[in-house]
């Protein structure tokens, strides 16, 4: 079943998104993913890891109600 999430952008992704935050309906990462990249092409070019709740996710999740994802890409810097 579908849940309302949080997805919030970092970096390249907010960049590439336009937005810092937005809300979607899914019923697992694996699909949110698609949600995402379907949306926002360029998003297909970053190699973007997602945090569920403040923890990388390894594999496919599901969601709950009110979940958080983070979108992370690569980050640069010192």
């Amino acid at each position: 079943m579908a849940a309302e999430v949080k997805v919030l952008y970092f970096g390249a992704a907010q960049e590439a998104a336009g937005r810092a935050e937005e809300e979607f309906r899914a019923g697992d990462t694996a699909s949110l993913r698609s949600q995402i990249v379907s949306k926002y092409p360029a998003m297909a070019r970053i190699p973007f890891r997602m945090a569920l709740n403040k923890t990388i996710v390894k594999e496919d999740s599901g969601l709950k109600e009110n979940d958080i994802i983070a979108i992370l890409p690569p980050f640069q810097g010192g």
